[in-house]
């Protein structure tokens, strides 16, 4: 997906996106209530056959009225928990994505054990995923050097 900036008629920026995203999918968004999504993505799925925390998280969204929990994922489409949670395992540490700035747009930190341990850009897909854009592996090499160097 692309951006290119316009200059609209009183002196005004506003971004025309270009891909899945256009001014209708932007107001049929805004026109949602907090909760409605209008695709379910589990229809054809047998959620018995999903892993025990992606159906916790299933169930935890359901209880709040949340749209429906979509995983995250690294940039090229890796579940991000699959590849968390062996270094967890491994290491016997916890690692989460956290962010210390009121800007969305900001990077957020990859922590181990709530220590910063690299800078990680994010950003949330047309389809609802957070994105974590960076790849499994450098991840892996990112967190296993932080590990290694502790």
């Amino acid at each position: 997906m692309t951006a290119r900036s316009s200059s609209g008629g009183r002196g005004h920026t506003f971004a025309v996106w270009h891909g899945n995203l256009t001014m209708d999918s932007i107001e049929a968004l805004r026109s949602r209530s907090p909760g409605d999504d209008p695709e379910d993505p589990y229809a054809d799925v047998d959620l018995s056959a999903l892993p025990a925390w992606w159906r916790q998280a299933i169930e935890e969204f359901e209880a709040h009225d949340l749209r429906p929990y979509r995983p995250p994922r690294f940039a090229d489409g890796t579940l991000a928990h699959e590849v968390i949670a062996p270094l967890e395992a491994e290491f016997e540490v916890e690692i989460d994505f956290a962010s210390v700035e009121t800007d969305f747009r900001e990077a957020w930190s990859v922590r181990v054990d709530g220590q910063p341990i690299a800078a990680v850009g994010r950003r949330r897909s047309p389809e609802g995923y957070t994105v974590y854009e960076t790849d499994p592996e450098d991840f892996e090499v990112q967190v296993r050097t932080a590990l290694d160097d502790g």
